[in-house]
Formats: structure tokens, sequence, C-alpha cells
């Protein structure tokens, strides 16, 4: 007998972010990642954070929800913290870095 797989269609999921707008003076900073995942059940969630990003994936029957998002700043994956209650992924990540961008040229908007 063949054994016929699902072809599952992928769709993109782009975080809600919420954050402290900006490194603190040490260096510290925590992300909140929410991501909305209606029907998923936790156990068919894959999470993987590396110190240059972070990949989510979240399976359905013949759905996959996915989402890469990578750091400007080197996180802290063991310090990572994940929980999922009714379709929402809050994931906080710890970043320890300087302002990447305390020296970027300001842009004048016309």
């Amino acid at each position: 007998m063949e054994d016929k797989k699902i072809k599952k269609k992928s769709i993109w999921v782009n975080p809600c972010l919420d954050c402290d707008c900006g490194c603190t003076e040490d260096g510290e900073d925590i992300t909140r990642f929410i991501y909305e995942i209606p029907g998923v059940e936790k156990k068919n969630i894959t999470l993987k954070v590396t110190k240059d990003a972070l990949r989510m994936v979240a399976a359905l029957d013949d759905i996959e929800y996915v989402n890469e998002y990578p750091f400007i700043c080197e996180a802290d994956p063991e310090g990572v913290e994940a929980s999922y209650k009714n379709g929402i992924l809050t994931v906080d990540v710890p970043f320890k870095c300087p302002d990447p961008l305390k020296d970027a040229k300001p842009i004048k908007i016309s």
C-alpha cells in the first residue's frame, strides 16, 4: 500500500513584539514575541532559539504556521521562556547587548 503524505500549506506568521523599546544602559533587554496560532495543540509547536535567531513551527492537519526571526543582538537561549494558552504563544527572549543603533545616522524625513 502506498504511503501518501499530506502536503501542508505553510502560512507565514509575523509575531507582535512587546519590549521596553531598546536596550537598557547595562545592555539587558527582554523582547516578547506573541504569535496567534489558533487551533494548534501545544504538542504540535516546535520552538527553537539560538543566539542569532528564533524559529517557530506550529502544525495542524493541513496547515503549518511558520516564522523565523533573526536578531541584531545576541540572545541568551538558556533564558528563553515560552507559554501557550488559548491559541496564543508567548516567547520571552532575553538579550544582552549595547544599543546596536546607538551610532546610526539619523535620516531626515520630508
